[in-house]
């Protein structure tokens, strides 16, 4: 199975008219795309600009197919109006000589994972639609990888699973980077942050597998303005504001 992760900066006050765009154009072709499972539009609870598409394929091939056929780009495009507007410019020079400013456009970024990077089937496992998703994104010690995979599978997945309203949680690896993204039914209460509890179970269960900056960070309670690293724990909540499985 394989997961991709789309980023966009979108336009707050147009949420509700951007999940119908994401319904009418997203999932609609992706419902008949071959090897696509899933389809969802995530919203930052705590800064709706920030949301994500994420979706779910049967393997790289089909994806890889996907942005050849040049139907990802024409996805993106048809909703470009709802993008945040960019503050920045770039300078041109018109045939004229004279200086024309033109806004610089804010493109979705792409993130993609694969089950096999793992080398466990955490996402096929998941089959809901759910409610809310939580993303935490982490780097571990290169040499710790597997020791790391293991804590997750013995100590972090009974945790998560205690907590409720709680679906399924995948982890994803790049690398030394994993993002663990937990899905949640709607019995959650967004604003106590679903799985607080086994997040802070995780941070002390591989504090010895994280770099030496993030271990600083977490003993010293650093605050993000006084010290900053780009290997830092992160965590979002985000809502799922649509979504859908596919059946081929």
């Amino acid at each position: 199975m394989f997961i991709r992760m789309v980023s966009m900066g979108v336009q707050a006050e147009h949420s509700e008219m951007f999940a119908k765009a994401y319904d009418d154009n997203i999932i609609s072709a992706l419902r008949v795309q071959p090897g696509c499972s899933f389809a969802s539009l995530l919203q930052n609870i705590h800064d709706h600009k920030d949301c994500i598409s994420l979706t779910i394929w049967e393997s790289k091939k089909e994806t890889d197919e996907y942005e050849k056929s040049g139907l990802f780009k024409k996805l993106v495009e048809s909703l470009r109006t709802f993008y945040e507007e960019s503050d920045e410019f770039e300078l041109k020079l018109t045939d004229d000589l004279s200086i024309e400013y033109t806004p610089v456009q804010n493109d979705p970024s792409l993130k993609q994972f694969d089950d096999d990077d793992t080398e466990k089937e955490y996402i096929k496992n998941f089959n809901v639609t759910p409610y809310a998703v939580k993303i935490i994104t982490l780097t571990v010690q290169h040499d710790k990888i597997q020791e790391f995979q293991d804590i997750f599978a013995s100590k972090v997945i009974p945790k998560f699973e205690e907590q409720k309203g709680f679906i399924h949680i995948i982890l994803l690896r790049k690398n030394s980077e994993f993002n663990i993204i937990s899905f949640w039914d709607e019995t959650i209460d967004l604003e106590t942050a679903p799985g607080g509890q086994a997040l802070s179970s995780l941070t002390r269960s591989i504090f010895n597998l994280l770099p030496s900056s993030v271990q600083w960070q977490v003993s010293h309670k650093a605050s993000r303005s006084s010290f900053a690293t780009t290997e830092e724990i992160s965590a979002s909540v985000y809502r799922c504001l649509t979504g859908e499985w596919f059946s081929k």
